[in-house]
């Protein structure tokens, strides 16, 4: 009998203990996630593939059209093809996003690799195309990944970058650099910049600030619109950094609704319209009296000439 109930606990003793022993690695509820975003994901992957079938088609009907002359069937194969680039670029936008995901729950959060500050920088002024202050590179680097460095983090940012591309200005494909006055070819220290865009997208202007601020808000409208698409959760944090820039455009918004993306990219564009040659013109101004300067003047401006004399009198 004793022999018996000794068998008997051993046997039930297990199941009785793996209960109660925490599971390691991703937690349970994570698994099923997982497993439910890959599903979601394979299932974008199947779309993605007959949208390439269908464009495929597309092309052939394309290339039949022009074979034999008929102007209606080009223009049909035309708008279907226009029709399914518009839906492979959303597939993709929405499996990219998937997949993030996937990455983001498999990875246990304590082990995550931590990008570093040039890094998040250089990310967030691909996403805004344009010369912008390290507040708003802030606000964006922490509505997209949910770290927010510190905007004064920056100054000795770019003065680090800057030594490093003296010694060796090959040593890195990109540097953050200033913005440029385009009146003095001087830095603007406040704002920051791309070495990888061209000079000309670095010069600010006198009609420069209105026109950056409105390619901003367009190309944050761009980031929200797929972010809705794929249904990411950062969508709500893109458009409460979008409406205050979007709410200084007219007619972009109005008051007490969600933001209408394709309103604000209007309404940016049509001011754009207006303001850009001008812009334009007096930046390829700049850009032509740089061109005997050196690569690094180039990157990071003349050098600021202070007048003693005046300085000596205003202090007098």
């Amino acid at each position: 009998m004793q022999y018996r109930q000794i068998m008997q606990y051993q046997c039930t003793e297990p199941d009785n203990v793996s209960a109660s022993i925490p599971k390691h690695g991703i937690a349970w509820k994570s698994v099923e996630d997982y497993t439910g975003i890959m599903s979601h994901t394979l299932s974008i992957a199947e779309k993605l593939t007959r949208n390439a079938e269908k464009l495929q088609q597309a092309y052939a009907g394309l290339a039949k059209a022009l074979g034999v002359g008929d102007a209606v069937g080009r223009e049909r194969a035309q708008a279907k093809i226009a029709e399914y680039n518009a839906e492979y670029e959303s597939l993709a936008e929405q499996l990219r996003f998937a997949e993030l995901e996937a990455r983001e729950i498999a990875t246990p959060r304590g082990r995550k690799p931590a990008k570093p500050l040039r890094e998040l920088a250089l990310d967030a002024l691909d996403d805004l195309g344009v010369p912008a202050p390290p507040a708003l590179i802030a606000d964006l680097t922490a509505a997209l990944t949910g770290i927010r460095p510190s905007p004064s983090r920056f100054a000795s940012l770019r003065r680090d970058e800057e030594n490093a591309a003296r010694r060796n200005v090959a040593a890195r494909p990109a540097w953050i650099v200033p913005a440029i006055n385009a009146a003095e070819l001087t830095a603007i220290p406040r704002l920051l910049c791309s070495s990888a865009w061209s000079l000309e997208r670095r010069i600010v202007g006198s009609r420069s600030m209105r026109t950056d601020h409105l390619r901003i808000a367009e190309s944050l409208a761009r980031r929200l619109k797929q972010l809705r698409e794929a249904g990411a959760p950062e969508s709500k944090n893109i458009e409460r950094l979008l409406f205050p820039i979007a709410r200084a455009i007219p007619g972009a918004t109005e008051t007490g609704v969600l933001v209408d993306t394709d309103k604000v990219t209007e309404a940016a564009r049509a001011e754009l319209s207006v303001l850009e040659e001008a812009d334009r013109a007096e930046r390829g101004e700049a850009c032509a009296r740089f061109a005997t300067s050196s690569p690094h003047v180039r990157l990071w401006g003349r050098p600021v000439l202070i007048d003693t004399a005046a300085a000596a009198r205003a202090i007098k």
